[in-house]
Parts: C-alpha cells; structure tokens; sequence
C-alpha cells in the first residue's frame, strides 16, 4: 500500500544532499524560474481573475445551462436573459478599462445589447402584467424572432470558430466573449424546436406561438429579409462612421499602441483585426499600414468584405431554421469548438506558458526573438 500525500517538510539531510548538487549560478537561475512562476501566477489572478471560486461558478454554469436546456428549454432565454445583464457589464467594464469601447460599435456587441433589451422587455411583461399590452407585441413579434434567428445562426455563430472563442471556465473576459456569440445560437434553438414549451410558460410574450409545423412553409424571402434589413441598418451607420471617424482612431501614427491601458487611444474592431500580429496576411490583403491607419482604402474593403461574408452566412441560415437536425448539429458544433478552444488554452497555460518565459531567458532564445521582430 503506497503512503499517504503529505505536505510534511523533506529531512535535513535530504536537503542538505540537495543543496550540495547546485552551486550559486542554479540557485540563482531556481530563484529566477521561481520569479517566472510567480508572475504567471499573478497574471492569472489578477488579469484573469483565476481563482476558486471563479472557476467554481464556470462549472456550475455549464451544468446549469445543460440541466436547463434538457429539462426546461423554455427557461434558457430568462436565464441567457439575466447572464447577458451581468456579462454585458463585465465586457464593458474591461472595454472601458483596457481603452476598447469603440469596439461596442461591432455587429456582435450591438446585437448583444439589443438581445440584453428584449429579454429585459420580456421579462418585465411576464413579471407585470399591466405592462404586458405595451411589451408584448415587440417581444412576440415573428419578424423580430426571424432576423434574430438568422443573425444568431448566421455571423454570430460562426464568430465562435472565426474568433476563437474559448470555453476558459475561470475567465470572465473569455466567457462575455464567447456568450456574446454562442447564446443566442443556443436561444433560438430552444425557441424554434420547443414553441409549445414556451408559449404554455409565457403565453403572449415569445415569438413562439406560430413557431409550429407551419413554419416550414414560410418563404425563403421572409425568413432571410428581416436580417438582412436588420444587419444593412447597423452596416450602414458603422461604416458612415468608420469614414467619418473611426478611421482616425485605433492605433494612429504607431503600431501597437491601441488597446494599451497605458494609452489613451481608443481601440476598434478593424484596427485590431488588420493591424494584429496574427492578422498579418489580412492587412496585407487590404493594403492596411499601421503607420497610416487613416487611409479610406483598406476601411472600404473590411467593409466589403464584412458585408458580403455576413450576408453569405444570413442566406444560409434558413437551412437551420427548417431542420431541426442541422440546426442541433450546426450548436453542437460551435459548442465542441468552444471547449477545444478552451482546453487549448488551459493546456498552454500549464506547459508552454511557463516554458516561454524561461526559454526567454536563454541567450539564443533571446536572441532568435529579436531577429523575428527585425524581421517583421
């Protein structure tokens, strides 16, 4: 039988034998590997809010959200409803924070917020009923519920692969991002597939009442027209400013300012994915230059392409809307690419986080990382 773990303290002697293999050049290179670990430690918790309970509530989180869905799809929206309260705050705060508000402006935050209001709306009609007559008609609208369909299951859910999006149980930052994209995915489903549910729970607040077999007679027009209306809306506002203004924003006259929180230059959504040191080939694409962010050229291109990738992915999307089989598919998928992602980043963390920071300190690591940054 194998002894008990213990935290007792080493014999004398064995620590004795152990300090007579390391002369004073290891234990100084020990004391700076431990400096290493402890500053990874500190970045976990004080960036990433790593921390017991954090992780605690990432866990119960998960297992709510699948208990609910399994035994009561028509509770999710209320409760994707409040988290999206709470995480809309939190993904502000750190916007705010880290000089990144502009980036509210984008397609996903602003259709988070506007989901964040209709569920508020909806909630409020449930929990008052004279305010039900005023709401109502908003929150159980068949257009509304389309557009928001086709948007959720369209350019939001492909953003979890796009982006991603990871599954870091511990992260609040992680987890706005990936609710942002995943949620309303997840909500449609449970609205398109469970109406009957819905509607007996919340009769004359969801636009679940018609959800029935008759909706696989609607036309493909009605089904992709209100996203489309919805998405040229913000599209046409987003790139009046981005022309007007944005444009002059971002990491203006140096590359990799923007996004410092020592810089009070606020970051965008199109600075950041031309102008990222992973985004290299997308910039080159567009003719983006760091040093002159401000050139219309490579901003009508992000929109371009913006437009046509998302319009793509609106017209595909009644594929979903009728089949029950690859809409489940289609959620599952993003749901696997989010906890591949995840376990990524956790797997890094605990092996080739530390080992970066020390392999940084060898002469020839050091020095091969300085001819990378020449190089680029």
């Amino acid at each position: 039988m194998s002894a008990p773990f213990t935290d007792a303290p080493a014999p004398a002697d064995a620590l004795a034998r152990t300090r007579s293999l390391r002369n004073e050049t290891e234990e100084d290179g020990l004391r700076r590997a431990l400096e290493i670990v402890q500053a990874q430690s500190r970045k976990l918790t004080n960036e990433d809010h790593l921390s017991p309970l954090s992780f605690c509530m990432g866990v119960l989180n998960v297992a709510v959200s699948a208990f609910m869905l399994g035994r009561a799809p028509q509770l999710y929206w209320a409760y994707a409803g409040i988290k999206s309260v709470a995480l809309n705050g939190v993904s502000y705060h750190l916007k705010r924070r880290d000089h990144q508000r502009l980036y509210l402006f984008d397609l996903c935050h602003v259709l988070s917020f506007a989901y964040t209001a209709a569920s508020v709306a909806a909630l409020v009609a449930w929990s008052f009923p004279e305010a039900r007559p005023a709401v109502a008609p908003y929150t159980s609208s068949p257009a509304a519920f389309r557009a928001a369909f086709a948007l959720a299951n369209g350019p939001l859910g492909v953003a979890v692969p796009t982006l991603a999006n990871a599954l870091v149980l511990h992260s609040p930052r992680q987890t706005a991002a990936l609710f942002i994209h995943i949620s309303p995915p997840i909500v449609t489903w449970a609205m398109r597939w469970h109406p009957e549910a819905h509607e007996r729970a919340f009769p004359g607040i969801l636009p679940t009442r018609d959800l029935g077999d008759a909706e696989h007679a609607v036309a493909y027009e009605a089904l992709v027209a209100p996203a489309l209306c919805t998405y040229f809306a913000w599209w046409l506002a987003f790139a009046a400013w981005m022309m007007l203004d944005g444009r002059r924003r971002g990491n203006v006259g140096t590359a990799g300012t923007a996004g410092d929180k020592k810089s009070k230059t606020h970051d965008t959504v199109y600075h950041r994915t031309l102008g990222g040191a992973e985004a290299n080939a997308l910039g080159k694409l567009a003719g983006y230059n760091p040093n002159a962010s401000h050139k219309k050229t490579p901003v009508a291109k992000y929109l371009l392409a913006h437009a046509v990738s998302c319009v793509a992915l609106i017209c595909v999307s009644p594929l979903f809307y009728r089949s029950y089989a690859a809409h489940t598919a289609f959620v599952c998928a993003l749901l696997c690419c989010s906890v591949w992602n995840g376990a990524r980043r956790y797997y890094w963390i605990m092996t080739k986080g530390y080992e970066k920071r020390l392999r940084a300190l060898l002469p020839e690591d050091r020095a091969r990382g300085e001819r990378d940054k020449k190089e680029e």
